[in-house]
């Protein structure tokens, strides 16, 4: 895997490991659940990874005005659609899912219900980004979505059968990337 030159944030060199690590997977679709801010080069590190491998990219956005906004900075109108994590039954299976600082935004319980399904519209790997334990973020931009509602540990991944990564980088709160190789 060719990884671009970036100045990655320790958390997204977790993703980038990973990739990196699990290289034979051969991965050739790749979701992103939840973008905004296309103006911002710096969130492009995957979408840059991926165009560096010939990755076929998309990203699915819950929030309306996120996908207006990046089409009308420059993203490729294929390439980004509006959707729900949850709603498995609309969007496509792809070799690699990201929920990048995701899984904070839905209540524990109902994401831990839905969590086979989501797995099983990832081919090959699923990752998930988020604080370790409390993060305190209420909506932002008008955006409900953005409100954090539920705190996710270590133990939490580990009994789903997850690869746990903790950082502890320079930021007031700690995060975890957590990932599982399938076979769907």
């Amino acid at each position: 895997m060719i990884i671009p030159k970036h100045n990655y944030t320790e958390r997204e060199k977790t993703v980038i490991d990973i990739l990196q690590d699990n290289s034979t997977l051969n991965i050739k679709t790749f979701l992103n659940i939840g973008f905004h801010d296309w103006d911002d080069k710096r969130r492009h590190w995957w979408i840059n990874l991926c165009k560096q491998n010939n990755i076929e990219w998309n990203i699915m956005e819950i929030f309306q005005q996120n996908i207006d906004d990046s089409i009308e900075k420059g993203c490729p109108p294929d390439n980004i659609f509006n959707g729900n994590i949850l709603n498995v039954d609309n969007y496509n299976n792809y070799d690699c899912v990201l929920f990048w600082h995701g899984p904070e935004h839905i209540e524990k319980e109902v994401f831990k219900t839905n969590l086979e399904l989501i797995e099983s519209k990832a081919n090959k790997i699923i990752i998930f980004g988020m604080p370790l334990g409390y993060e305190p973020q209420g909506d932002s931009y008008s955006n409900p979505y953005e409100c954090h509602v539920s705190e996710w540990n270590e133990k939490d991944w580990v009994e789903l059968g997850y690869t746990v990564i903790p950082i502890h980088d320079k930021r007031k709160y700690p995060h975890i990337t957590v990932y599982k190789i399938l076979n769907n």
